[in-house]
């Protein structure tokens, strides 16, 4: 676990300069049945910003003419403004269900709908201390108009096993099995098992396990909608090395989530000082924590606040009522991290908004000098013109009879099994497997299963790679009943092509098979 937790760390923040595309779909086919070119993609940027007057209301009626946006401290001239407020949520009568993840998506996108993940960090809310916000929250998701999405989430929570939806039982049901179990180390789940094995280190693996979740929820948040979304994290906090946090929320900021870390303690709790050689009490540098989450992603840290539920009903007036401003970016092809600062010409004005974005990188598929663009290996070439051929509209269907998927006739049998045969392409829902598909085109929501047969006990071993050859990531490969497979969940993936490099040696022999597929953005 620890293996594959690091692994999509590594993706996460190498995946922000990943080459984007327009989708193949929308361009027009090209004589000779050419593969479609997958061209760079856009470069605006768009930043939520919250406006609230002297009284914490909702300022409403303000202009482009009013905003004034820095980029790494210079001012750049804005595309659009547009207030998102109250009248956008009335809610729509007629509210499609949610069963598959395209519904997921496809209610999500809509500017009426609203949503809301919360983030129930056990692991750091000690026990009885869940008590305090145990009603609020239920209170909250009761008050939510029925067109909103909301889902609960834990640390050790997959990101494809927990679904937005507009039913609230299971939502109500998780908060109120929420029991805080900060310093009770016994296991609730298999996976826990193993850190006992570390008892010093258990404290460390939690807090990282802790981090690596919320990043992994905002990357998923990112692929079901493109408008503000809501993650209310409840934790007492913890000190962190500055990397951890940081890759927090700038994986929030890439995917336009706002945290509000919320404190179940209230302004009851005893600070303590800490004294030479005294371990770090909790309540020491943890709000400093949670203030600067909040502060990067644009939102507000609920610490030190007794009224719980009146700052949660400020969270969804946030949602409700706030200012979508779009620009051009003025560095589109860097993939580096900028900063960002909005400000309004109105005085005794309070702005929320995220801090900065990370810059698209085009790689070779930029203007500029051949020699510019890097080297790609054939077979890398190879597996992606295959992914261009499988991505034609009714690739899988003869002329004669559009109505009828043509499936082809098996290769013959070799004479010898491969040490590596050639990888099938699958999708996992919860601990299901889908049938092969013929499509590799797949949504940040999906779980990629790639299957390969081998003869005997060979070493496997697999990389994620970008659509010109370039390793992004280590990804454990498992060996059982003569099939190698791999597993990647793609909600801490940026969209764009890819690459999966899956080798196989023995003392004598050594075989590699190369698959590519598309990872939409929503």
């Amino acid at each position: 676990m620890r293996r594959l937790a690091v692994a999509l760390l590594v993706v996460s923040a190498v995946c922000a300069a990943a080459v984007q595309y327009t989708d193949a779909r929308q361009q027009p086919a090209r004589e000779g049945g050419q593969p479609p070119v997958f061209r760079g993609g856009t470069t605006l940027v768009q930043v939520d910003a919250i406006v609230t007057d002297a009284s914490g209301r909702p300022v409403v009626d303000l202009t482009a003419a009013d905003f004034e946006v820095l980029d790494d401290g210079r001012r750049v001239p804005l595309e659009r403004v547009r207030f998102l407020g109250a009248a956008a949520y009335e809610g729509d009568a007629t509210l499609a269900p949610i069963r598959t993840h395209d519904d997921e998506e496809r209610e999500a996108s809509r500017d009426d709908v609203r949503v809301y993940a919360i983030f129930l960090d056990d692991y750091h809310v000690e026990r009885m201390g869940e008590l305090r916000v145990v009603d609020p929250l239920i209170a909250f998701v009761q008050s939510l108009p029925p067109t909103d999405l909301v889902a609960v989430y834990y640390p050790l929570d997959s990101m494809t096993d927990v679904h937005f939806a507009r039913d609230r039982e299971p939502v109500l049901k998780a908060i109120r099995g929420f029991k805080g179990r900060l310093g009770d180390y016994q296991p609730t789940r298999p996976v826990e098992e193993e850190h006992l094995r570390h008892p010093r280190d258990i404290e460390r693996i939690r807090r990282e396990i802790t981090m690596s979740a919320l990043e992994g929820l905002a990357a998923h948040l990112g692929g079901i909608k493109q408008g503000r979304k809501t993650v209310i994290f409840v934790s007492n906090g913890f000190t962190e090395p500055v990397e951890e946090l940081r890759r927090v929320y700038e994986a929030a900021n890439r995917a336009n989530v706002a945290v509000y870390p919320l404190d179940p303690r209230g302004m009851t709790m005893e600070r303590h000082a800490r004294t030479p050689g005294q371990m770090m009490n909790f309540s020491v540098g943890d709000h400093d924590m949670l203030r600067a989450l909040a502060f990067e992603t644009g939102a507000r840290a609920i610490v030190d606040r007794n009224d719980i539920r009146g700052e949660l009903q400020r969270i969804v007036r946030d949602a409700s009522a706030y200012y979508l401003i779009a620009y051009e970016s003025p560095h589109p092809d860097d993939g580096r991290f900028h900063r960002v600062t909005v400000r309004v010409a109105r005085p005794r004005t309070t702005i929320f908004a995220r801090t900065g974005y990370w810059a698209f990188k085009r790689g070779d598929t930029s203007e500029g000098p051949a020699s510019l663009a890097p080297a790609v290996p054939p077979a890398v070439k190879e597996a992606v013109n295959r992914l261009a051929d499988s991505l034609r509209p009714n690739a899988d269907e003869p002329a004669e009879a559009p109505s009828r998927v043509h499936m082809p006739a098996p290769p013959p049998r070799p004479e010898k099994t491969p040490l590596l045969a050639a990888p099938s392409v699958a999708v996992a829902r919860g601990r299901t497997v889908s049938d092969p598909v013929a499509r590799r085109e797949f949504r940040r929501t999906d779980t990629v299963v790639v299957r390969a047969a081998v003869a005997g006990t060979p070493e496997t071993s697999a990389r994620l790679l970008n659509h010109v050859g370039q390793p992004l990531a280590d990804l454990p490969a498992v060996v059982a009943d003569g099939t190698c497979e791999v597993t990647v969940p793609l909600g801490s993936v940026g969209a764009g092509d890819y690459v999966l490099e899956m080798s196989a040696k023995t003392d004598g022999e050594a075989a590699q098979q190369f698959v590519a597929f598309r990872v939409l953005a929503r």
